[in-house]
């Protein structure tokens, strides 16, 4: 009589154990940091970045709303999404929205190549990258680079590789633009960024 009663309860004990180990396979992690876009000495916007790690992945986004006045209004909000498996960029998405228009650029791996669809103002980009990628600029808010390594970038579809212009500042080309990063202790405290119409800053906010 005893055998026939632990029997069932071992089952279930296993049963418990598959789920709790289901469980923990699917926990995943998320660190949130927070950012102001300022343009000649004023907030014209915030950021907001965020990294998530799983047991099979590691996947980035960023968001950003910006409104000002450069002769008349201009209003954009700023949406992407980055998915690593392995190390290894396998997909980016980037949506964004303006009064100068909507715009969706894609980057997806696909067997030994990138995919790429790459759409923003005045800008339009189909070849092809041909080699695997494990870095972009999204990542960067999250890691200081190291001097030579290449990235893709997200907006543009391109590959540009990372110059270190002095202990924790990197430089990067994005499109003919230049984007300049800037670390203490690795982590980022600003993002100094080439633009059409102004430079502008990305930098974190402490609360």
């Amino acid at each position: 009589m005893l055998i026939k009663f632990l029997k069932p309860v071992s089952s279930t004990l296993i049963v418990f154990l598959l789920v709790l180990g289901s469980s923990l396979n699917s926990f995943a992690q998320t660190k949130t940091n927070n950012y102001d876009i300022v343009l000649a000495g004023f907030t014209i916007g915030s950021m907001q970045a965020d990294r998530t790690i799983s047991p099979k992945a590691e996947d980035y986004q960023l968001h950003s709303k910006v409104e000002f006045w450069f002769f008349g209004k201009i209003h954009v909000e700023f949406l992407q999404n980055v998915n690593f498996q392995n190390g290894q960029l396998i997909k980016a998405t980037t949506k964004s929205d303006s009064n100068r228009g909507n715009f969706v650029t894609t980057v997806n791996w696909n067997k030994d190549h990138y995919d790429v669809n790459a759409n923003s103002y005045k800008f339009h980009n189909e070849e092809s990258i041909k080699q695997a990628i494990f870095s972009t600029p999204a990542k960067l808010y999250f890691h200081e680079p190291k001097h030579g390594d290449e990235l893709i970038s997200e907006n543009f579809g391109m590959l540009t590789k990372v110059i270190e212009l002095e202990k924790g500042v990197y430089e990067i080309d994005v499109n003919g633009n230049t984007n300049t990063f800037y670390y203490e202790g690795g982590v980022l405290q600003k993002v100094v960024l080439e633009n059409n119409l102004k430079n502008y800053s990305i930098k974190r906010r402490v609360d």
